[in-house]
């Protein structure tokens, strides 16, 4: 998980009760520990970036477990200004189930937030409440300890999204600023089930990207799927028809003793054709970094293909 040298105390109480970031900061203003409320000396160094420390030895008192406590309670802070405001409070995250980047309201179904919630067999270190007080969403901050099996089980079973945050640093605490929260990976996708398998479907990206042409060097447009590559030969027809209109040139072909027939990319200068998969992931990777163009036109199952 952290090392120790990755975690300062970065965050005090002020004496008007706000929590303030060694960052903002100002000497000659008392500052107390937030989670041990012991008094704090300001230090703004050199060696390190701005931090506080305990002016006497505080055992039961860790970087850790304050960085725990200070993210726990700003993140249910900036949650209940959005709900008293009623703001949307975006949230992105990567899903684990398509390996996609989803995002959405994090205060969709919530209504009311708690920290410490008793759900009986478990206390999520932040629970997001709905009607008659039904927890809809549990987030855990961690950074020392992932939750426990028993406590991922009674979410799974009470069907109660889990949104975790995972910290390295006391640095961390800048997520918080910014505009979307970026969870971490989340077992939580938008994306539509398959009605055959019941599995969740993959988004079909086309990946276009100007090359040149590997026998005359004349431009030309590669088309392919980006998942794993898989040939032009797997696009559908709207697909096709698509790349074409991009300004790829896309001809037919059919394999020998057979009525299958698939397209290659093709150079519209010389007729030489980019066929086999192993040349289209070569090319495409040769001009990765020109800026392709990504387009989502709709969605598969891997299960089912």
């Amino acid at each position: 998980m952290t090392k120790k040298n990755d975690i300062l105390y970065s965050i005090a109480t002020a004496s008007t009760g706000q929590m303030v970031n060694a960052n903002d900061a100002e000497k000659g203003i008392d500052y107390t520990c937030p989670l041990c409320e012991q008094p704090f000396i300001l230090r703004k160094g050199t060696k390190k970036r701005p931090h506080f420390a305990h002016k006497n030895l505080s055992p039961n008192c860790t970087p850790e477990t304050a960085l725990h406590y200070s993210f726990k309670n700003l993140l249910a802070k900036k949650i209940q200004d959005h709900i008293d405001n009623k703001k949307v409070l975006a949230i992105k995250w990567k899903c684990e189930q398509c390996h996609e980047y989803h995002s959405g309201n994090l205060l969709k179904k919530a209504v009311q937030v708690d920290t410490e919630y008793d759900l009986g067999s478990c206390k999520p270190d932040i629970a997001l409440l709905g009607q008659n007080d039904r927890p809809v969403a549990v987030i855990e901050v961690i950074v020392t300890h992932t939750p426990e099996q028993q406590a991922l089980d009674f979410y799974k079973r009470n069907k109660i999204a889990v949104v975790p945050f995972t910290l390295k640093s006391d640095e961390d605490i800048h997520r918080l600023d910014n505009p979307i929260l970026e969870s971490d990976s989340l077992n939580l996708c938008k994306n539509p089930k398959c009605p055959k398998c019941g599995n969740y479907r993959t988004i079909r990206r086309l990946l276009i990207v100007d090359a040149k042409c590997g026998n005359c060097k004349a431009p030309m447009k590669l088309a392919a799927l980006e998942a794993e590559y898989v040939g032009i030969g797997e696009l559908s027809q709207s697909e096709f028809e698509f790349a074409t209109k991009k300004g790829c040139y896309l001809r037919p072909r059919c394999i020998r003793g057979t009525n299958h027939r698939y397209f290659v990319n093709s150079c519209r200068s010389c007729n030489d054709s980019i066929d086999t998969i192993a040349d289209i992931m070569y090319e495409i990777s040769c001009y990765r970094n020109s800026n392709p163009q990504e387009f989502d036109t709709g969605f598969s199952c891997s299960q089912c293909t």
